[in-house]
């Protein structure tokens, strides 16, 4: 049973894709990745306001196995009323290339030199399955309107930077 007109829906889905495409637009370092746009967790939480949904942690767990560490996150994502419509899990993890070790830089006579690597912070990781996890519930419910703004569905805090080129894709009018 189809709950509401389906081109009302659409309407309303087109005029929200409209304004996340203006506030995406003055990105100053939009993520993008084989000429395809990913959307960054403020992004998909700038759409949630549109339909009046926010988004919450619910667990952080640490996760230590085999010489790998890092947590994982469970979020949730409610209706003004509370009610929870989605969820989702994710994982930041020190195996991740991104995760495992950042440059350490020192200033020597004024000047920044690397001089070697540390290990990324436990709370980095800790903070990154969250919004993973958060991203990742608002990616659930928003897509489709996240793709007929013309963006990937996938939120960029899951890409890694190395994913196989896909074909481009002209970007849809709204």
């Amino acid at each position: 049973m189809v709950a509401r007109d389906p081109e009302d829906v659409l309407k309303e889905a087109k005029q929200a894709a409209k304004a996340l495409m203006a506030v995406v637009a003055q990105k100053k370092k939009p993520v993008t990745m084989n000429g395809e746009q990913y959307l960054e967790f403020e992004d998909w939480q700038t759409v949630a306001r549109f339909y009046g949904l926010t988004v919450k942690v619910t667990r952080t767990s640490l996760i230590d196995r085999v010489g790998v560490r890092g947590f994982d996150a469970i979020a949730e994502v409610l209706r003004a009323d509370g009610m929870v419509i989605s969820a989702a899990e994710a994982m930041c993890l020190n195996d991740e290339d991104k995760w495992s070790t950042r440059t350490k830089y020192e200033y020597v006579d004024g000047v920044k030199r690397k001089v070697g690597e540390v290990a990324v912070p436990m709370f980095q990781l800790r903070s990154m399955a969250q919004t993973r996890a958060c991203a990742k519930a608002l990616r659930n419910v928003l897509a489709w309107v996240v793709v007929l703004a013309g963006f990937k569905p996938t939120p960029a805090e899951e890409m890694t930077g190395n994913e196989i080129n896909s074909p481009q894709r002209a970007k849809p009018e709204v």
